[in-house]
């Protein structure tokens, strides 16, 4: 085997989640009519603009030092290993009501894995990393801004924004239970960590870098068009900092290219659209949940929103769908490239422990479900 072989082989070991979404995208692809058109509305040129942009922000906070400033000083509230891990849990999980699940994952994650690594707990970062996951997918569950398959059931069957509370906080207060209980068997050993550690920081990119992840946020509560958005970052990146643009995660963004292209030709299947007409209307909930497990729970969505009878069992099937598979919520899988990117990473028991956590709080979600059909 030669070294350029050895190499590919070595890319795709480090990456199953972007060749198996490339395999999935292509296969898909001969089972359809392509159309141009079709295709770049399925890649959704927005959230990848979006996404970028952020990733562009949370570098600079990084290289910076901000996001070593602000760990330091969580680790300075926190006396031990569980009261670390529930800050960091507990902040994606309320977070994410008010800038989305994705975005609250973008910005915390790295903080938790600099953070873990810093006090020698990397024991503890699969579990973590894992449950601020699910803390993200289900706390942003809460308000329609929370995640893009809220804002669009929340537009599209015309909700208040009471009506909307009512159907998901039941969910919200149960998740917070079980992410309490599911913590409390983190051990309490004392941190160790240096806390002498001084940092200077550039007062005058901070200051702009932050305007920068304010635009950000506005554009996530649509209050700023994206595209705008996008071009006052990256032209003030280009001046500001050239060298952020390495850092952004093109392979993450390749990754959503590629599951865009797959939801978009599955969508296109007669198969999937007969399935929808037939049994979509009787089995909301159920279909919801299981559909998100394989194309995620944003496409689905969209799919089954001109089927639904009942748009509160699509609103809650969707959310609960979040958990589950990598795949039932695109969020998830920013954690895991993260992950990845860490020393001694291992991305096949991540994907154990990470399914293991997600399928236990599933189990209790649609089990409550059908004990108390009209609460969960």
């Amino acid at each position: 085997m030669n070294s350029s072989s050895f190499n590919l082989l070595q890319y795709l070991r480090r990456n199953p989640d972007l060749y198996t979404a490339a395999i999935l995208a292509f296969v898909t692809s001969f089972f359809t009519q392509f159309s141009f058109k079709s295709t770049i509305d399925a890649l959704n040129i927005k959230i990848l603009l979006l996404l970028l942009c952020l990733m562009l922000v949370v570098a600079s906070f990084k290289k910076l030092g901000v996001l070593s400033l602000t760990y330091m000083k969580l680790c300075s509230m926190s006396k031990n290993a569980r009261s670390l891990s529930r800050l960091f849990i507990f902040i994606n999980f309320f977070i994410s009501m008010l800038i989305t699940n994705d975005v609250s994952l973008i910005i915390f994650i790295p903080i938790a894995i600099a953070a873990f690594i810093k006090v020698n707990r990397q024991d503890l970062l699969i579990k973590v990393l894992s449950l601020q996951t699910i803390a993200a997918n289900v706390g942003s569950t809460l308000t329609p801004i929370g995640n893009p398959q809220n804002l669009f059931i929340y537009t599209v069957f015309n909700y208040d924004l009471l009506s909307f509370v009512k159907v998901t906080i039941p969910i919200i207060l149960v998740s917070f239970v079980l992410l309490f209980l599911t913590t409390h068997f983190i051990d309490t050993k004392p941190l160790k960590y240096e806390s002498n550690l001084t940092l200077t920081i550039n007062s005058k990119k901070c200051a702009i870098t932050s305007v920068l992840f304010v635009l950000c946020l506005l554009s996530v509560l649509r209050v700023l068009d994206v595209y705008v958005m996008a071009i006052m970052v990256l032209i003030a990146i280009l001046f500001m900092d050239r060298s952020l643009f390495k850092q952004a995660d093109y392979k993450l963004l390749l990754l959503f290219v590629f599951l865009f292209i797959f939801v978009n030709n599955v969508c296109q299947m007669p198969t999937v659209n007969n399935f929808a007409e037939t049994f979509v209307d009787k089995y909301e909930y159920f279909i919801s949940v299981t559909l998100s497990q394989i194309v995620s729970n944003v496409p689905a969505t969209v799919m089954l929103s001109n089927f639904v009878k009942d748009s509160d069992m699509l609103l809650i099937g969707v959310n609960v769908g979040g958990l589950g598979t990598i795949i039932a919520s695109m969020a998830s899988l920013i954690t895991f490239k993260f992950y990845i990117k860490t020393n001694d990473a291992n991305p096949l028991y991540y994907m154990k422990k990470f399914t293991k956590y997600n399928i236990g709080f599933l189990l209790v979600l649609v089990t409550l479900h059908f004990v108390f059909p009209h609460f969960f």
